[in-house]
């Protein structure tokens, strides 16, 4: 169970890499990706809701389940047991509170203030990794 929570947790962590890079080489469709997918959610897609969740209840499970194993133990029950909760509370909501939610932020949010977030994504997947092993 330990090595399979560690895929999934290094998985996760590089995933947010590949999104930081997106953000900071790409700013303008990183941007237009969030708006298409706020657009699916807005249109009640709930097979995108149930995947997305989905996966992040299977991240914040394998963090739980490696905190014990990782560097920060107490970092990592912490922050899966807020992926999964806060998961399971979108998932219990309307669909159209998460994509009012995405809406809001593609209004905020300009090419410029994604490239100059795009260090963060990265900073925490790579301290993930880190922490995991």
């Amino acid at each position: 169970m330990q090595i399979i929570a560690l895929i999934i947790v290094t998985a996760s962590g590089l995933w947010l890499v590949v999104v930081s890079l997106l953000m900071a080489l790409r700013p303008q469709y990183a941007l237009q990706l969030l708006e298409k997918m706020t657009s699916s959610l807005a249109g009640a897609n709930w097979r995108l809701q149930v995947t997305e969740q989905g996966l992040r209840i299977v991240a914040g499970a394998a963090l739980i389940v490696r905190s014990p194993l990782s560097k920060l133990p107490l970092a990592f029950e912490v922050a899966g047991c807020c992926l999964v909760i806060t998961s399971m509370v979108i998932l219990a909501l309307p669909i159209r509170y998460h994509a009012s939610y995405g809406h809001l932020l593609t209004r905020w949010l300009s090419p410029l203030a994604i490239r100059v977030l795009s260090p963060i994504p990265a900073i925490v997947g790579v301290g993930i990794v880190f922490a995991a092993f």
